[in-house]
């Protein structure tokens, strides 16, 4: 069993990597959560990977800073120019190793979290892990596996998950392609999100000038949200009958520049409203002033904007992707659909418009099954177990 490094610590230390401390995505979100919700047991570490784009700090330059009464750390490294052109060789991979490893010295670290195992991540923290004698954890979140398993890092987080002690999974399909693909030697766990109604602003004046009845859809927009189907679909609709389509969040910036045209050239495009981004603390009043949420992805973990709709008692149609059926039980909690099945779509939310008896009905089993099925005590406790399972004392 590992056991604190510092006898006057009772609660273990576990660095978390994480890609950001900020809270301005549904990453960087989950993570600040994740701290959070396991504050009593254990003293959580971000430390967050960033790049830096001056030149002279390719050598690294750590912040220390506080999340939540926690020390937190963001080491921001850079390459040089001529490196990015004309080398296959990243020296930040190192530096980032480096400042890792002298983090975990300094905060006495009883293990590593590697937090969204992407890009180059899962092999950074298991190289500062081994250097360290520390048990690794690898967690895979949202679009890790069926998106970015296709870039060039795959062999790197192949060679990490052969360090790892522990390795988690957000939904048992990714589950079975982590075993299935990367054949780890470790155990594989799945432990879903949670959603907690204390995250949320109540009653929030939000002064939208929306005819109903409202389809709505929240997230950082992107394509592997399925938007160009809902476009579609909502373009369609609009042209048979009265109806308003809501955007909660906003356009990923890389992305605008093919969204915002095609959403200009779309014939009710009046009807469609864009709140750009939002607290996330307002989500859930914006999701309640709609008729019907729609989340049409093509790729999905266990998705928190999912679980909020749920929290929202709002009908959702949720594509048949993912973790998605783990938490919308087809039928019972709302409606699974194939996004990409244009008529399917339509006819579902046509289908869903003409009957609010049935909406609620959705509404209100989706809720009970949230406030049940995925709260936050059931979360923190497959995680405690997760990191008993890598050997620290609980």
């Amino acid at each position: 069993m590992v056991t604190s490094l510092n006898p006057s610590l009772s609660r273990p230390r576990v660095g978390l990597i994480v890609n950001t401390l900020g809270e301005k995505d549904g990453m960087s979100i989950s993570s600040m959560r994740h701290l959070r919700l396991l504050s009593e047991d254990i003293v959580v570490v971000p430390i967050a990977l960033e790049e830096s784009e001056q030149e002279s700090e390719w050598h690294g330059k750590v912040e220390k800073k506080e999340r939540f009464g926690n020390p937190a750390y963001r080491i921001l490294a850079a390459d040089f120019r001529v490196d990015r052109i004309l080398s296959n060789t990243d020296i930040r991979q190192r530096t980032y190793a480096d400042h890792i490893v002298r983090i975990a010295k300094r905060e006495h670290l009883d293990a590593i979290h590697v937090y969204g195992a992407f890009e180059i991540r899962p092999l950074v923290s298991a190289f500062a892990a081994v250097r360290c004698n520390l048990p690794l954890i690898i967690s895979f979140r949202g679009s890790d596996l069926e998106i970015r398993s296709f870039g060039k890092n795959l062999p790197h987080t192949q060679a990490a998950l052969q360090a790892a002690k522990v390795c988690v999974c957000v939904n048992t399909a990714a589950q079975q392609l982590v075993k299935q693909l990367f054949a780890p030697t470790c155990p594989i766990l799945v432990i879903h999100n949670h959603v907690n109604p204390t995250d949320f602003q109540l009653e929030v004046p939000l002064n939208l000038s929306v005819h109903p009845p409202i389809i709505g859809c929240v997230g950082e927009f992107r394509r592997v949200m399925g938007l160009d189907f809902l476009l579609q679909a909502f373009d369609q609709l609009a042209t048979k009958r009265e109806v308003s389509l809501l955007l909660v969040g906003p356009i990923r910036p890389i992305e605008a520049v093919y969204y915002n045209p095609l959403i200009d050239s779309l014939k009710n495009s009046l009807r469609l409203f864009r709140t750009g981004p939002v607290e996330h603390a307002h989500v859930l009043e914006y999701m309640k002033t709609c008729d019907i949420l729609v989340f049409p992805s093509i790729s999905d973990g266990s998705p928190n904007k999912v679980l909020e709709g749920m929290l929202a008692k709002r009908a959702i149609i949720a594509a048949n992707v993912g973790g998605i059926p783990e938490l919308i039980r087809d039928g019972i909690d709302g409606i699974l659909v194939d996004p990409r099945e244009q008529k399917q779509l339509l006819s579902t939310i046509e289908l869903l418009l003409d009957d609010p008896s049935q909406r609620r009905c959705y509404g209100e089993s989706a809720y009970a099954r949230a406030i049940s099925q995925f709260s936050p005590s059931c979360e923190r406790e497959a995680w405690l177990k997760c990191y008993r399972e890598a050997g620290l004392c609980l």
